[in-house]
């Protein structure tokens, strides 16, 4: 039970469903299965280029943000 709400503040943002959060979150788990079952630098990569990425929009949405106010 602890464990289902601790996922439900995990994908929530101001006590709504965020469907950002949710798609990364299952994006990234099943990213990192996928590189545990079958292992190879291009897998490696893959997930270290998608996560950069992610953290880089993240980043630059909240300056834009932060500008607009």
């Amino acid at each position: 039970m602890i464990f289902l709400n601790y996922i439900r503040k995990l994908i929530e943002y101001n006590s709504n469903p965020s469907s950002k959060r949710f798609i990364g979150l299952v994006a990234g788990l099943s990213l990192c299965a996928y590189m545990f079952v079958f292992p190879s630098d291009a897998t490696n990569n893959s997930v270290l280029i998608l996560a950069l990425g992610a953290l880089g929009i993240n980043a630059a949405e909240k300056l834009l943000n932060i500008k607009k106010k």
